[in-house]
């Protein structure tokens, strides 16, 4: 018994050359984590920027749905207004006997929307342009205009399409082609 004891001891035991590790160990752990790091980072950022436009999206469709539920519940015409050049939009109330002239609606959030930096719009169907303004225009007795606009984010694109009384959000989509580049509407 106290053999087996002594023998457990010794194996207990070691010298000061055998404990910890390397620096060769360490290095090569060190490069095996860097290696797992460059290889996750394109994957995390394209997923942010996925996560950024799809959150624009959301916000903007919401603002379609607020805008022609405001035009019916006040019978008065409501519009969003998208300014391309400065990459953000507006929501408008008609004010007045004509209903010509329009106010900003400060119940949505107040004021000027921006789009997020790396977010741009690419494309837009079904909105009046005065310069570098599109509007689209909610009129309470009438049904409500059929557009669309398209957001991009690095290699996304997702599109917003208003047709009837729905506001759809299309899926993700690879916009970029190889060594061709996309085109920024915004840029012009």
């Amino acid at each position: 018994m106290l053999q087996i004891i002594l023998t457990s001891l010794k194996r207990i035991r070691r010298t000061p050359k055998s404990t910890g590790f390397t620096l060769f160990e360490l290095i090569v752990v060190l490069m095996i984590i860097a290696a797992m790091v460059t290889v996750a980072i394109p994957y995390a950022t394209r997923s942010n920027k996925s996560l950024k436009i799809k959150q624009e999206c959301l916000s903007l469709a919401q603002a379609v749905e607020y805008v022609a539920d405001l035009a019916t519940d006040t019978r008065r015409p409501t519009r969003i207004v998208v300014d391309v050049k400065n990459n953000c939009y507006l929501l408008e109330a008609a004010t007045g006997v004509n209903n010509h002239n329009y106010r900003p609606i400060k119940d949505f959030g107040g004021g000027i929307r921006h789009f997020g930096e790396s977010v741009h719009i690419i494309d837009m169907t079904g909105f009046s342009v005065d310069g570098n303004e599109h509007c689209l225009v909610f009129e309470p007795a009438r049904p409500w205009p059929s557009a669309s606009i398209s957001l991009t984010s690095g290699d996304t694109i997702k599109t917003i399409t208003i047709k009837g009384k729905q506001v759809e959000i299309s899926e993700d989509s690879n916009i970029q082609e190889e060594g061709k580049p996309a085109q920024n509407f915004s840029q012009g």
